[in-house]
């Protein structure tokens, strides 16, 4: 339908305008019954989560936090692996996350059948999200990655591997462009925020140093363990 762009008058102005809060508050008030009704599919969910009912969710494989925003129209599927989401988490609009794949070697098996054979399932690999995490617009996190704790993931990045506690990463594929802050900013963040024994560990402190310290942070190669695990994980 064409709409013109001159001015309405008075009358039809006021009703047009009417009309547009009535839909409005029947689609929120849509919206809200449907969150109600959906919410508690969810595998686990903790106190403060806010999701768009809208959105695309396999809920039964999908686990999330306190005070976590998943953003406007997400889509968030693992059909047979988890999708597991930290603390104080926020989404940008229409994030993507894939716990599994879709295998493209099966000779003489249509890519409709591909995922039903034997050994497919071994494909399938969850997501997590570490606590105090951003993931920007649009943004592709694929199966088997770890987003570390702290860490930004820039708008429309494809991530297709683990992401380092408190690091900035952007573009497809997704690389680190830098750490949010020095290492002993980092390390005062923990302070604040973690109790001992919940903290980074010294060594993934040192792993975070030598990191902001390579000779090319854009593009550090496959993270080492002390990056990938551990006390940031929990």
């Amino acid at each position: 339908m064409r709409l013109s762009a001159s001015r309405p008058g008075p009358v039809l102005g006021g009703l047009a305008r009417a009309l547009d809060r009535l839909w409005t508050l029947g689609s929120r008030a849509r919206r809200a019954v449907r969150g109600l009704a959906v919410a508690g599919r969810f595998a686990a969910r903790g106190d403060g989560f806010v999701f768009d009912p809208d959105g695309v969710y396999t809920y039964e494989t999908i686990e999330v936090g306190r005070n976590v925003d998943l953003g406007h129209r997400p889509v968030l599927i693992a059909a047979r692996s988890r999708i597991r989401i930290g603390d104080n988490v926020m989404f940008g609009p229409q994030v993507t996350i894939r716990g599994g794949n879709h295998r493209v070697d099966r000779v003489g098996v249509p890519m409709t059948a591909v995922g039903k054979q034997p050994g497919d399932e071994a494909l399938d690999r969850g997501v997590t999200i570490g606590d105090d995490v951003w993931v920007g617009t649009r943004a592709v996190i694929l199966h088997g990655v770890t987003v570390g704790r702290g860490a930004v993931v820039g708008a429309g990045a494809v991530v297709t591997r683990p992401v380092p506690p408190y690091a900035i990463v952007a573009g497809n594929p997704a690389r680190v462009l830098r750490l949010r802050w020095p290492v002993a900013t980092i390390a005062a963040h923990e302070r604040a925020l973690y109790p001992p024994g919940h903290r980074l560990t010294p060594d993934e402190l040192a792993a975070l140093a030598e990191l902001a310290g390579a000779p090319s942070a854009a593009d550090p190669g496959p993270a080492t363990n002390a990056l990938t695990t551990g006390a940031h994980n929990r």
